[in-house]
């Protein structure tokens, strides 16, 4: 009888105590508590004032919510997704707020989003890239790789109208040719900018001659003797006294670019702005060692690949590697033993000595 009337005044003692400490948390009734849910998941701009607020009418509370949860390390650091689990209690046992992962995983106030990974079938094989079909567009080359005995050379850039150092579109020039009965009034000449005089292939053997750059277009407007008077009627880089004269060049076609096929391959011999960039990128001009000698095509696409450790590998390729593709490029022109090309896609530097290809079969 003893034990039992103990017991009872234990039980109620407990239950007073655990309704006094919830008053003194909450604000609440222990009716009134009875409602608190169980669990909450915290959203976006929640923080433990607000949470207090909202659950206990006493946003003050939330400081006491902090102290008897070591798991949080800073008040701040509660984030979407984790669960609060409210459990009341008694003074031995008191009121708790936990939080349980969620959605984002805590660590010393860092969260990282649940990564999940998904099996797929492995695929095997030369990395690969660039292999998509490209819309039909414009591309301009304004660059020519040839041997200066073989270009078709007029003369030259004597002297301008104006006073600049540089001339451009709608400016007067005067032009002195070698032969004015290779000119007429009205003809459309080139005007070409020598680059390097000597191209070189990077690997040793062949030289492909010198190296063009196309300054603009010219139209004669009236001969007398060897001079020939000229407007300048487009520009693609500053014209200036000394550059070169030569028949018209056509630089820009359009072309859809599709995937490589085929079985040629190639090296990179030449940039035109090897010098001015120190990165090339889509739109880039090169030259290939491969032309029309080789079965090379306007229009012809070559995968461009590496097989290179960048720090170990700086100036050329480790035959031993398997080939990585670091770019596309698109041939827009084609002589006997070169060809043009312009990078269409790239993921970085695409320089001399690279080789191309058309397959890795």
């Amino acid at each position: 009888m003893t034990s039992m009337l103990m017991l009872s005044l234990l039980a109620g003692l407990s239950l007073q105590a655990q309704a006094q400490d919830v008053l003194r948390l909450t604000g609440l009734s222990p009716e009134a508590s009875a409602s608190l849910p169980d669990q909450y998941v915290i959203q976006p701009g929640d923080t433990l004032w607000d949470i207090s607020s909202k659950f206990f009418g006493n946003s003050e509370n939330w400081p006491r919510l902090w102290s008897i949860n070591e798991q949080i390390t800073n008040p701040h650091w509660i984030y979407p997704g984790n669960i609060i689990a409210f459990v009341p209690g008694t003074d031995l046992d008191p009121p708790d707020m936990s939080l349980q992962p969620g959605d984002v995983s805590m660590h010393e106030g860092y969260s990282t989003p649940t990564v999940y990974f998904e099996e797929g079938e492995l695929e095997c094989g030369p990395d690969i890239r660039f292999d998509s079909t490209l819309a039909s567009a414009e591309y301009s080359a304004p660059g020519i790789l040839e041997d200066s005995r073989k270009t078709d050379l007029l003369g030259k850039v004597y002297k301008a109208r104006s006073a600049a150092f540089a001339q451009g579109e709608h400016d007067l020039i005067y032009l002195q040719l070698d032969d004015s009965s290779y000119a007429d009034c009205g003809d459309i000449v080139t005007i070409l900018h020598r680059k390097a005089r000597r191209v070189k292939h990077p690997e040793g053997g062949g030289r492909y001659g010198a190296l063009y750059e196309v300054a603009g277009e010219a139209r004669i407007l009236t001969l007398q003797d060897d001079i020939a008077t000229a407007v300048v009627r487009r520009s693609y880089t500053e014209v200036i006294r000394g550059d070169l004269v030569s028949v018209r060049v056509p630089i820009l076609v359009e072309l859809e670019v599709e995937p490589p096929s085929g079985s040629l391959e190639g090296v990179i011999v030449a940039r035109l702005h090897q010098l001015e960039s120190l990165t090339a990128s889509t739109s880039e001009v090169v030259f290939l060692d491969r032309g029309r000698a080789d079965g090379v095509r306007v229009g012809d696409t070559f995968y461009v690949v590496e097989r290179r450790d960048e720090y170990m590998d700086r100036k050329k390729d480790d035959p031993k590697l398997p080939p990585s593709v670091v770019g596309r490029i698109v041939v827009v022109r084609v002589d006997e033993s070169s060809s043009t090309a312009v990078v269409v896609q790239a993921s970085r530097i695409v320089d001399v000595g690279l080789h191309v290809t058309q397959s890795f079969e």
